[in-house]
């Protein structure tokens, strides 16, 4: 073969091998790595992003909206299509209050998105639209809002940025709340161009309904922030639950914050310290103690105890009574808050029978309400010392939330069934029309409706007669407890001379209960005791639940009913 011949078939031999390797790359891309390759191609042209949807709405019993999503615009920037970023940076920073050192970091990556400001105002994003700069734009995205502000809020608590419940019922009820994220994809086409479409998840939201009442929540904290500045606290606690239901009608833990910007506030103001707060009840346990000893039959209301003249050394513990007594009645005990009364009867009762008593009462676990809360501390009695159930008589010793005790006395208010509370009435999903209710539910009847009656006798006349009577209502049947009881100090391992809570647990009506009530405040400065500072701010709340439920004197509901008999 002659030369030329050798060269033609070299170049033949050649452009076979090129097309042969063509082909071999070709197959490869199509079949072997064909979905490696599509995702290289993806990556290089298309950025999915999530973004969160619109919560579904807290509301009150009545429907009144306590939480809901509105859409705000958010700024974000396109660093490819940035031309000057280093003016883009010093521009945006100082129109959105930035740093512009950040926002320059940001766009010198090779990023396809970055955020530059979310939730800005409709007047910072006009201003920034002004400036007419390439790769910057803004998505519409929600942001949670409370229009009631600080009503409420410890039972609502807040969400981040990200749309994420993170306390009270936002937290707790986040899987129905949340709604499935938007999704963002960004193309980029061959000259560059970026398009944003958006894609929402098929599934919507929930809607929660409470149990709370919003006259009712404003009623109770505006009592409570009034005796708060009045005995100078450190802090308030109220509730106000339905005994037969369980509904809380009205929540509050002051100071408190607005959700709106919580983040404005200290950590303690955003707890819930009726679910979460743990102290020792004291004196407002005593009617469970008497409640024990007529249920199991070791006492009767007109039995008498010797109370020592208001001083009783037993032990090596002297207790001690606010005034002397000599000789007074079961329920008399109850009337004057007796202590030595109090510790007498737990050691009649015995400790197995009084543990398991406030055990089937909740004490020393969750009462399961839907919310964050604290079980509390109940020791079992076999590490119970003498002294420990004496003093536990007059509710030292345990340390409990205060819904727990509003729960407790609820079992009296409603003739002995413990009912379970309940902060969500039901949950309505966006869209379909689907409702859940939460039903109230009874749990276990912990007394007889006869003890029961003689508990609520006694209580009465701790507002009539006795140390309650701050919380008297003419023509209104008003049956109460008051607390005094001191904080431990753990500084000097005792009891602190200085620190007390002080409380009122009331029931109203009395004949008709409507209405647990408990008022309770922290180291207040005024007074020490229960009847002096939180049985007047209860009855400031009951005159304003007579105004608002309508409920006529006792008097005018007897002719009332004469007239329907006749």
């Amino acid at each position: 073969m002659n030369p030329k011949g050798i060269r033609l078939a070299l170049v033949s031999l050649l452009v076979f091998f090129i097309f042969l390797v063509f082909e071999i790359r070709a197959f490869y891309f199509q079949f072997i790595s064909r979905d490696e390759f599509l995702e290289k191609i993806n990556r290089q042209h298309y950025t999915k992003l999530s973004f969160p949807s619109k919560r579904g709405r807290i509301l009150d019993r009545e429907g009144k909206e306590m939480a809901l999503s509105i859409t705000v615009p958010s700024v974000y920037g396109v660093p490819s299509l940035i031309e000057n970023k280093e003016e883009a940076a010093r521009l945006l920073a100082c129109l959105l209050n930035l740093d512009p050192h950040g926002l320059l970091k940001k766009f010198s990556t090779d990023r396809h998105f970055v955020w530059i400001k979310r939730h800005v105002s409709p007047g910072e994003w006009e201003r920034v639209k002004e400036l007419k700069i390439k790769g910057i734009g803004v998505i519409e995205e929600p942001k949670r809002f409370y229009p009631y502000k600080e009503l409420a809020s410890v039972v609502l608590g807040f969400v981040n940025i990200d749309h994420e419940g993170l306390e009270g019922v936002e937290r707790a009820y986040e899987k129905f709340l949340k709604a499935p994220l938007m999704e963002m994809v960004i193309e980029r086409d061959g000259l560059g161009r970026v398009f944003l479409p958006l894609e929402r998840g098929e599934e919507g939201p929930w809607d929660a309904y409470l149990t709370l009442d919003v006259n009712v929540q404003y009623i109770l904290e505006r009592a409570l922030q009034e005796g708060l500045e009045e005995c100078q606290a450190k802090r308030a606690v109220g509730l106000i639950m339905d005994p037969v239901r369980g509904d809380i009608l009205g929540m509050a833990s002051l100071p408190s914050f607005n959700p709106n910007s919580f983040w404005l506030y200290p950590p303690q103001n955003r707890k819930n310290f009726a679910t979460v707060g743990l102290f020792e009840p004291g004196s407002i346990l005593k009617p469970f103690l008497v409640a024990t000893a007529l249920e199991k039959g070791f006492l009767r209301p007109n039995d008498i105890v010797f109370c020592e003249g208001g001083r009783y050394n037993v032990f090596g513990l002297t207790i001690r009574d606010v005034k002397s007594y000599d000789w007074l009645t079961v329920q008399e005990v109850i009337k004057y808050s007796s202590n030595i009364g109090a510790a007498k009867i737990a050691r009649t009762i015995g400790a197995d029978d009084y543990y398991e008593f406030l055990k089937s009462l909740g004490f020393g676990e969750k009462t399961g309400i839907g919310l964050p809360e604290e079980k509390g501390v109940l020791k079992p009695p076999k590490l119970w010392t003498p002294v420990d159930l004496m003093t536990l008589g007059f509710g030292q010793g345990m340390i409990c939330t205060p819904l727990q005790i509003a729960v407790a006395y609820s079992a009296i208010a409603n003739g002995g069934l413990k009912v379970k509370p309940r902060i969500v009435k039901e949950l309505r999903k966006v869209g379909d029309g689907k409702v859940l209710v939460m039903e109230p539910q009874v749990e276990r009847r912990v007394l007889s409706s006869e003890v029961s009656r003689l508990i609520m006798g006694m209580l009465e006349r701790v507002v009539l007669e006795g140390t309650g009577t701050r919380a008297f209502l003419e023509g209104y049947a008003i049956a109460g407890k008051t607390g005094t009881a001191q904080k431990y100090d753990p500084h000097r391992g005792g009891y602190s001379r200085e620190h007390f809570v002080a409380s009122f647990v009331g029931i109203f009506p009395a004949d008709r209960p409507k209405a647990v009530i408990l008022v309770m405040f922290d180291e207040p400065r005024t007074s020490i005791y229960g009847g002096e500072v939180a049985a007047p701010v209860f009855r400031k709340i009951v005159q304003e639940l007579i105004q608002y439920w309508k409920i006529p004197p006792r008097n005018t509901l007897a002719m009332s009913e004469m007239g329907k008999g006749g």
